[in-house]
């Protein structure tokens, strides 16, 4: 039971978001949310190569920032 608990745990954190997702989830232009993320010093992760790759980022990074900014009315 433990160690589901840490597979578990450490599959959480490996967990990734695409630049589309998180554009939709704080409602703002991909661009925009490009920027911000590299202000932050949030770096994207590479999957695959040239046309075929994909560009992600660490979710765990992206809460962090998230719940680390204040909310605007």
């Amino acid at each position: 039971m433990r160690r589901q608990r840490e597979k578990s745990k450490s599959m959480k954190e490996l967990r990734l978001a695409s630049l589309k997702t998180i554009s939709e989830l704080v409602d703002a232009n991909r661009s925009t949310v490009r920027r911000w993320l590299a202000q932050a010093d949030i770096h994207p992760v590479a999957l695959g190569h040239g046309r075929n790759g994909a560009i992600r980022f660490y979710w765990r990074d992206v809460e962090q920032w998230l719940t680390s900014q204040e909310e605007i009315d």
